[in-house]
Order: structure tokens, then sequence, then C-alpha cells
């Protein structure tokens, strides 16, 4: 059973956590009756969606001294097969989710900067989709 990671990677302010949570937003209206746990919804999310009897793991939040590091405790503790995260491009963060690798098969996805809103929106978007195609593939959906 391949486990997977798909943490994006950027610098500060170029739509990571709003990428996750699309494809949070994405999984979930997809699976209506995804099953919803140790939810925190504002800024950032932070959840655990049972979709099929699979677990995905989402935190949105990837600044350093944020929560991430807990949020991949507990994902790895309640046995989630994908977790989906933002990082930044080094330190604190990306070395959270190296400490995975043992376990996990690491995705490393690159958030791009774009000059533009409306082009930024359709860049996070499109990261979306494809963040949530490959979990559909780990999960056999």
């Amino acid at each position: 059973m391949t486990k997977k990671v798909f943490a994006l990677r950027g610098i500060a302010n170029v739509g990571k956590s709003d990428t996750v949570k699309k494809a949070y937003n994405l999984l979930t209206s997809k699976y209506k009756n995804a099953t919803k746990e140790h939810e925190k919804l504002g800024v950032d999310i932070r959840s655990v969606l049972t979709i099929n009897g699979a677990k995905i793991g989402i935190e949105s939040q990837g600044d350093p001294n944020g929560r991430l590091e807990k949020s991949l405790s507990l994902f790895i503790e309640v046995g989630c097969k994908v977790i989906i995260c933002a990082t930044r491009t080094r330190g604190q963060t990306v070395n959270a989710v190296n400490k995975l690798k043992q376990s996990y098969e690491l995705v490393w996805l690159q958030q791009d900067d774009k000059s533009d809103a409306p082009e930024q929106e359709a860049n996070n978007l499109a990261m979306a989709k494809k963040i949530v195609e490959e979990a559909e593939k780990v999960i056999g959906v």
C-alpha cells in the first residue's frame, strides 16, 4: 500500500494555502459522503477526510512556527494514506515533511508566483485539481 505526501512548496504569499483549501473544497464537494474529523476551519484549514475508507489529511498552514508538525503527527497517528500540505521552500516546514520519507512517498509540488491576481487564481485552481487527481489515484477512486 503506497502512502503519499503531496507537499506544495513555495515562497510566502504565492497561494499555497489557497491552493490546499481549493483541493479540500474540491474533495468535499465531489465526495459528499466523506467523513470529516479533526477539523479546524478558518483562515487556514486542517481536516482528515475519509473517502471510501481511506483517510486524507489536509493542512493549509505551511508557515514556520505554525501547526504543520502537529498536524503531520496527527495525520500519521490516525492512519492517513494521503497527506496534502503547504510548506515554504526550505527550513522548518520542509524538514517536518522530510521526516516522513521513511513511511510516505514524498511528492514535492512547486507553487509559482504569477504576476496578476486572475492568473494566480487560475494557477491555484489548476494545481488543486492536479493534487486531487493524484490523491484519488492513491486512494483508488
